[in-house]
């Protein structure tokens, strides 16, 4: 196979550790599982080189010393969240069919937006805007696979919301399944897919046992995943959450400066702090053990994490705005948000749309 602007290789694998998620993105011409055997094709290459440039916007150049965003040489983990009024979402929870309820905050009452105008800055680069259009031609006859948990499926409902919008009714469909969601964009042939798979590993987690003492995983095996995979192009791997069980919550409120347990409540603005990690999801040992590993493989990997970036955004999580169980939280649960604040989740739009613009920006 021809390519036209030198060799790609055999499949490129970007990694992000976000805040209570793993990322990981493995691009493929047709992915085999547990093979690397193909490279995109040249058609795509052409079109790479065309849209993969960020537009440098400066308002002041003498005064700006960041330049056009380059993958291989733009920092995103160093920045800050600046707030830019004019920075609106592509959507809301009522303009797009499918945010579900756990993630709908404005249809669930809250009233103030501004965690909607918070726009991540990276110290070095300018990030490009994410433009639908563009990334659906970036996914045009290919498929993009969003395979994890909870988390994983808030940045797919995400990624979905942020490009159904420029597409007529006719040319979208939807196919909602018990553990695989296709999106299909019809006239770019491309389909946006979410796979239910919390462990990633092979488990029974994907019937639903609630009871931990019950879930089954075999750590050496993906079998019951990976036909959900073959043939996909990109894949989006998420599954840190469920490795982080016996911390309390309570050492999550106390490190984002709430003594009263409250946890991500009633926040309203980014954590302020720079450089702040905390303990509870930013696990070093883990990312460390997860870069070491990386380093072995024969596959080329990259690392993406956008852990620090999103451990900011104490004041965009879904909060006491959200369902559980099925329900949505009553009056008297969202009285209490000590006990019922979901402040592992994210109201949409929100910070996974900052997550799905990096990605656009490496695709």
């Amino acid at each position: 196979m021809k390519s036209c602007r030198g060799k790609l290789p055999l499949s490129i694998i970007t990694v992000a550790l976000c805040s209570f998620g793993f990322l990981a993105l493995l691009y493929t011409e047709r992915l085999s599982f547990l093979t690397s055997n193909s490279l995109l094709k040249a058609r795509s290459c052409a079109r790479r080189s065309a849209v993969v440039k960020a537009k440098k916007v400066v308002e002041n150049p003498e005064l700006d010393g960041r330049f056009e965003f380059d993958p291989e040489e733009c920092d995103i983990t160093r920045g800050k969240w600046v707030f830019n009024p004019s920075n609106k979402p592509l959507y809301t929870d009522r303009s797009c069919p499918y945010v579900e309820r756990q993630f709908s905050c404005e249809k669930n009452g809250q009233a103030e937006f501004d965690y909607r105008h918070w726009e991540w800055q990276p110290d070095d680069c300018y990030l490009p805007k994410f433009d639908p259009k563009v990334a659906l031609e970036k996914l045009r006859g290919k498929r993009l696979v969003f395979s994890g948990d909870s988390l994983q499926r808030n940045q797919w409902e995400s990624f979905v919301c942020m490009v159904e919008w420029t597409i007529p009714p006719q040319k979208k469909s939807m196919k909602l399944g018990k553990v695989h969601n296709v999106f299909k964009a019809k006239d770019y042939n491309a389909t946006i897919e979410f796979h239910w798979a919390p462990f990633l590993v092979q488990s029974n987690t994907a019937i639903n046992i609630k009871e931990p003492k019950k879930r089954i995983i075999k750590v050496d095996s993906v079998s019951n995943s990976s036909n959900a995979w073959e043939g996909a192009d990109i894949l989006a791997f998420n599954t840190y959450v469920w490795w982080m069980f016996g911390i309390r919550i309570k050492t999550l409120s106390e490190e984002w400066g709430r003594e009263d347990g409250l946890k991500c409540f009633n926040e309203s603005e980014p954590l302020k702090k720079k450089n702040f990690w905390g303990d509870f999801a930013a696990n070093k040992e883990m990312m460390s053990a997860a870069v070491a590993v990386m380093k072995k493989m024969k596959v080329p990997v990259s690392v993406l994490n956008i852990t620090q970036l999103s451990m900011y955004r104490v004041d965009a999580h879904s909060s006491i705005y959200t369902e559980t169980g099925g329900k949505l939280l009553t009056p008297e649960e969202k009285a209490d948000p000590k006990k019922h604040a979901d402040c592992i989740h994210w109201c949409l739009p929100g910070v996974p749309d900052t997550w799905n613009q990096l990605l656009f920006a490496h695709l």
